[in-house]
């Protein structure tokens, strides 16, 4: 599970990235759901400061949704530079719905002997 949601190299099926997801969904529910009452009462001051360390305590959850993402578009055929393409607005969600989670990945290619 670690390399599942931490590593960078390799593939991963439509199988294991909609797992992926799952457990970013659900760590992502909990982080927000507690976050913000939780730097509201002890970082006293500006809403931007507690901002700031919200992100700095979503990077993980950042980490593995970049790691999934990336070995699917490496099952996919394609490099993890398709991963920018969620910063695109109108483009990115439904790329990733429809190209990382719907279509079959490429056949593996095998090493000559």
């Amino acid at each position: 599970m670690g390399e599942l949601l931490f590593g960078f190299g390799g593939r991963i099926g439509r199988s294991g990235f909609w797992t992926g997801q799952l457990v970013v969904l659900g760590l992502g529910w909990l982080y927000f759901d507690n976050v913000d009452s939780a730097l509201a009462t002890w970082i006293p001051g500006s809403i931007y400061m507690g901002s700031a360390i919200a992100l700095l305590l979503a990077l993980p959850l950042i980490w593995i949704q970049a790691a999934i993402t990336i070995k699917r578009c490496h099952d996919r055929g394609k490099t993890g530079f398709w991963l920018l393409l969620l910063f695109v607005p109108p483009l990115g969600l439904p790329w990733l719905l429809v190209d990382c989670g719907l279509l079959p990945g490429t056949p593996a290619l095998q090493r000559r002997a």
